[in-house]
């Protein structure tokens, strides 16, 4: 009898274990048709057809060439929905559901330029051109408007912002963005990097991991940008300065290649100037001319980094 009551013990607790589990994964990876605007929600604009989705690798299946740095950054799903007036304008609307916070925050910064304006819409809402970009929370969110009427721009929009009310989610920007000073960083000037792709597609150091990039940070000043990469502590962060160094040094990408103690510079085919430097958990790297004031700006970035 003990030997019933202990299996039916046993059964029960794996079956509200695989509940918890279910629960939570549904938790993790829902249903994200819920932030699409409804027929009915956006005046005038309804929804066209179904809903495209895709869960993990299924991107490749929707974006052409452009899948792999969502994933560097963290894809877990996404959603496409297409919304049609009578007059035949349309409105594109993609939302991506990325690993946390810091994801989404990254894919936003990779995917807009300088050229925008700030418009209040999420966080950090960027329109360009004919599309807007804003995230909040896990999600990135991209609006496209595929006519210039104003009655688009109306409804892009509108759409964004129904979205946007939507996820409940707080603010929360990667921290190492702090090490950042904000004077002359440029409106839109950051871009937080997740690995080597990312890296890449900013400035071509090489196209393998050279400097182990896991987290980075690049701050756009105009005469100059600064690179920030991050790591676990300073003996890590001294390993890859020295294998990047050799690495750089032997690559012929650079020319006039000065090296001093814990640091190194180098010219690059531009005529643009680098300076890289490892300090405590952190590698920095300057990227100027002949005439910017490195040091300057070294002791600043060592300050925020310290504080």
């Amino acid at each position: 009898m003990k030997r019933m009551v202990a299996t039916i013990v046993a059964l029960f607790s794996f079956i509200l274990v695989f509940i918890v589990h279910c629960s939570h994964k549904k938790l993790e990876i829902g249903d994200i048709s819920y932030y699409c605007p409804k027929a009915g929600e956006v005046e005038e604009w309804h929804p066209e057809g179904a809903a495209q989705t895709a869960k993990g690798e299924d991107l490749f299946l929707l974006i052409n060439g452009g899948a792999e740095i969502y994933y560097e950054y963290g894809f877990e799903q996404a959603i496409y929905q297409t919304y049609s007036r009578e007059n035949g304008q349309s409105i594109n609307l993609e939302i991506y559901e990325m690993d946390g916070p810091q994801s989404a925050y990254g894919i936003y910064t990779f995917k807009t330029g300088k050229g925008g304006k700030s418009v209040y819409v999420g966080h950090e809402g960027w329109l360009e051109s004919y599309y807007l970009n804003f995230w909040k929370g896990n999600f990135l969110v991209t609006v496209i408007g595929l006519d210039a009427e104003q009655e688009a721009w109306d409804g892009l929009a509108e759409i964004a912002k129904i979205v946007a009310a939507k996820i409940e989610l707080p603010l929360q920007r990667p921290q190492i963005i702090n090490y950042l000073p904000q004077v002359n960083l440029k409106e839109n000037g950051i871009t937080y990097i997740k690995g080597n792709l990312g890296l890449f597609n900013q400035y071509e150091f090489d196209s393998k991991n050279i400097f182990g990039l896991k987290e980075g940070i690049i701050g756009d000043y105009g005469d100059y940008s600064v690179f920030i990469f991050r790591y676990k502590d300073q003996d890590e962060s001294l390993k890859w300065f020295e294998s990047a160094q050799n690495h750089l040094n032997k690559s012929g990408r650079f020319s006039d290649f000065i090296v001093r103690e814990q640091q190194f510079s180098m010219m690059d085919h531009q005529g643009s100037r680098l300076t890289i430097r490892p300090y405590r958990h952190t590698i920095i790297i300057v990227l100027g001319t002949m005439n910017t004031d490195v040091n300057r700006i070294f002791s600043q970035l060592e300050m925020q980094i310290r504080n």
